[in-house]
């Protein structure tokens, strides 16, 4: 039986792979939680951006996962600012509220 070399494939880390379908499925132009993202590191800066990251949006309540317990009950006190930061930054959307919660980031 005859041994077949296959060509020398280069691979694509998944990260690069998910971050082009998530482009695909959610772009900046069609609004989204990757555009909610970008908008929210701009508006908030670091180092909230660093500690505290938009996860799920429903309606107009938006969920953001926290780096700890002193990041949830600091942002707790910011709630107000960082609303209106966000809604000053967005341009069709509006935030009415924003939850926080520990969780992945």
């Amino acid at each position: 039986m005859e041994n077949k070399r296959r060509p020398n494939l280069t691979f694509t880390p998944i990260g690069q792979v998910l971050d082009s379908i998530l482009d695909q499925c959610r772009s900046e132009s069609a609004g989204g939680i990757m555009h909610l993202v970008h908008v929210w590191e701009k508006a908030v800066g670091p180092p909230i951006s660093d500690n505290a990251k938009p996860f799920a949006v429903k309606g107009s309540l938006l969920l953001v996962h926290v780096s700890s317990s002193a990041w949830l009950h600091q942002l707790r006190f910011l709630k107000a600012e960082l609303l209106e930061k966000l809604n000053h930054s967005l341009t069709n959307e509006r935030i009415e509220d924003i939850k926080f919660k520990i969780g992945l980031m």
